[in-house]
């Protein structure tokens, strides 16, 4: 066997590079290719030459056979010599020197061998993350795609930029609304009472008017229950809720059955009046007025004629929507009256009167005391009222009434009844009115 003096591996004897490493193979001159190691040979011992081992010639020991033969019996003077521990040990063989020179060849070539081993894989397993490395980055568009990188960067940074902004946004308006909760629990107060004037400002630009209360509402059925128990024929009823907002030409007024209908219009004023105010002179202006506060038939009578006469009176109520309301005699008459020429209207058309009539800030010169006459009317009403009494027993109340923060317009005309059953029919009528007016 032949020994590498790099790696240390055991060749062939006719080997001439290493089978291992390919180093090329030494051979010592003069010695063996391969000694082997102090030994046993067969079942008896051979005593090696320490001389021979180090690769001197066999022929200069004395005495000595050749290598690898048993040795001759000696001289018991050659034995004592031979027996010295200082020349030759019968127990321990000793190492040829080339035996040594391999075996320490051997541990550097090991050494040598397994720092190439690992340096090889180092660089293997270096190679082999820089590839993966290579493979994800290239996957993630962190190279190889520079349009593509661009974009997203771009994309990302807005991205953030506006999430930033956003997280910002809201950190800044939760921090002001716990600021706001904290500091000043007041201003919320404050801002929706804000809120609510810029809401009544809206609507008021929307109407043209502020937002109120909701008005009461009175309703027919209510005023048929008390006009109905007395007569389905002879007696009419209608009011009316009176607010900034009412129109009188086109107000809904609760009505009874019979409020359309045409009776006699004894103590009626008003048509006279607004057709002086809206078509009349000065001196039928105040002519009315006079008519108005006194319940003065002259002076009824005066106004109209400045107008023109009763048929401008009538065409003025018919232009104004009052159809059922018609003058054909003087205030007083009674010859007239007598002869079939008689003044007519409505509960409805002299609501909507009063209700005008109000609107022009004149109701406070109606101011015939009703109580008077057996009319119970309700504590802390005002009631501003004409009467009139005619042909065929005739009694009507015409009235402006308030009462709870309202008013309200109401007519209550009746025929073949009689005073004492018109002013109870009124006094219950105003009752009714004032439980509407306290809702």
């Amino acid at each position: 066997m032949v020994y590498c003096t790099e790696c240390g591996f055991a060749n062939n004897e006719h080997d001439t590079f290493c089978s291992q490493c390919g180093s090329p193979l030494e051979r010592p001159s003069g010695s063996v290719s391969a000694p082997p190691m102090p030994g046993f040979e067969g079942d008896g011992p051979t005593l090696m030459n320490p001389d021979a081992a180090n690769g001197q010639s066999t022929a200069n020991m004395s005495g000595s056979t050749a290598q690898g033969a048993m040795p001759m019996p000696m001289p018991a003077t050659a034995a004592s010599s031979v027996s010295s521990p200082s020349n030759i040990s019968t127990n321990t063989p000793a190492i040829p020197a080339a035996v040594q020179s391999v075996g320490a060849g051997h541990v550097d070539g090991t050494n040598k061998g397994s720092n190439a081993l690992i340096v090889v894989l180092l660089v293997s397993i270096c190679a082999v993350a820089l590839a993966i490395g290579l493979f994800i980055t290239h996957a993630m568009g962190v190279w190889g795609s520079s349009d593509q990188t661009q974009t997203a960067q771009t994309s990302s940074a807005e991205s953030v930029e506006n999430d930033e902004q956003s997280d910002n946004s809201a950190d800044s308006k939760g921090s002001s609304s716990k600021n706001r909760k904290k500091t000043d629990s007041g201003k919320d107060t404050s801002e929706d009472s804000e809120g609510a004037d810029k809401s009544k400002s809206d609507t008021k630009k929307e109407t043209g008017k502020e937002s109120k209360p909701a008005v009461p509402v009175i309703t027919s059925s209510q005023l048929s229950d008390i006009a109905d128990s007395y007569s389905s024929s002879d007696v009419a009823v209608a009011a009316l809720v009176i607010d900034d907002d009412t129109d009188a030409a086109d107000a809904t007024v609760a009505a009874t059955t019979q409020a359309g209908t045409q009776f006699v219009a004894a103590g009626l004023y008003l048509p006279v009046y607004l057709a002086a105010q809206s078509n009349g002179d000065d001196n039928a202006k105040s002519q009315a007025s006079v008519m108005m506060s006194d319940m003065d038939n002259g002076a009824g009578n005066a106004a109209a004629a400045a107008l023109g006469g009763w048929s401008s009176v009538n065409s003025w109520a018919s232009s104004n929507g009052y159809g059922n309301t018609t003058f054909n005699r003087d205030y007083g008459d009674v010859a007239a009256s007598n002869a079939g020429y008689e003044n007519y209207s409505s509960a409805k058309d002299a609501t909507r009167m009063l209700a005008a009539v109000d609107a022009k800030g004149a109701s406070d010169l109606m101011n015939v005391d009703i109580a008077s006459e057996g009319v119970v009317i309700p504590s802390g009403m005002t009631v501003h009222a004409h009467r009139g009494q005619g042909i065929q027993n005739t009694w009507n109340y015409f009235a402006v009434v308030e009462a709870h923060g309202h008013k309200a317009a109401v007519s209550v005309v009746t025929q073949n009844q009689g005073q004492a059953v018109a002013a109870e029919l009124m006094s219950k009528v105003l009752a009714s009115v004032d439980s509407t007016l306290d809702q």
